[in-house]
């Protein structure tokens, strides 16, 4: 196991609920993505892989997979499917989807909670507790035995302007906030910073252990069918 890589020492792909796209500007936003299309000579290549998105999830979804509901969830999370777009009715999709058996929803279900996040999914860096450290702990107790089960999610990018599924470990979102530290903030108005070593070194053991599934390229996919 190692112990001395830092937070960032990971693939750029890492900045996960990200689309990736080959505009030359690296690791955007979904929002971002959408106003760099209008300006890009490259809108028909990512519009087609966005459409290629659509019909693995439309594809899982009619097979009764409960990962088409994720992914369908995922994309109104991430943006680049706007049919849902209220916190809370997205947040549902997510429920829905986990009732159904999908473990990446209820990751991603019990990393919002932990986080305080308005929608699952927001897998960006600089992620960590808000000052309701009793929701944060409730957030991993959830989290913990889920990621000892599975210990990543997928989602859908488009990755050098091309359609595919990637997969990105979860306990990566957990241990920087042991090892650098989070704050306490105290009833006279004082914060203290918390670290916690044990916790760290626990959670960087999943990330170290994890094995992710390989990324699948979906043009390959769907131009055999």
């Amino acid at each position: 196991m190692t112990t001395t890589r830092t937070w960032l020492a990971r693939p750029i792909r890492m900045c996960a609920a990200l689309l990736v796209t080959a505009l030359g500007t690296g690791c955007m936003t979904a929002a971002h993505v959408a106003m760099e299309v209008e300006k890009s000579s490259n809108t028909r290549q990512l519009n087609k892989s966005i459409a290629v998105l659509r019909q693995h999830i439309q594809t899982l979804q009619a097979q009764g997979d409960p990962l088409g509901d994720y992914f369908y969830a995922l994309a109104n999370s991430d943006g680049w499917i706007k049919d849902v777009t209220e916190p809370n009715a997205i947040t549902d999709l997510f429920e829905r989807a986990a009732a159904r058996g999908s473990m990446d929803a209820k990751i991603l279900l019990a990393l919002q909670e932990a986080m305080d996040e308005p929608v699952p999914g927001k897998l960006d860096y600089g992620q960590g507790p808000r000052k309701d450290l009793e929701q944060w702990e409730r957030g991993l107790a959830r989290l913990l035995p889920l990621v000892q089960q599975q210990c990543y999610v997928r989602r859908l990018v488009v990755d050098d302007g091309r359609p595919q599924v990637a997969s990105y470990t979860i306990a990566y979102q957990v241990w920087p906030n042991f090892r650098d530290g989070y704050y306490r903030y105290n009833p006279d108005g004082t914060r203290t910073l918390l670290r916690d070593f044990e916790r760290y070194q626990s959670w960087l053991k999943i990330d170290d252990q994890c094995h992710r599934p390989s990324d699948i390229w979906l043009d390959l996919v769907y131009q055999k069918g």
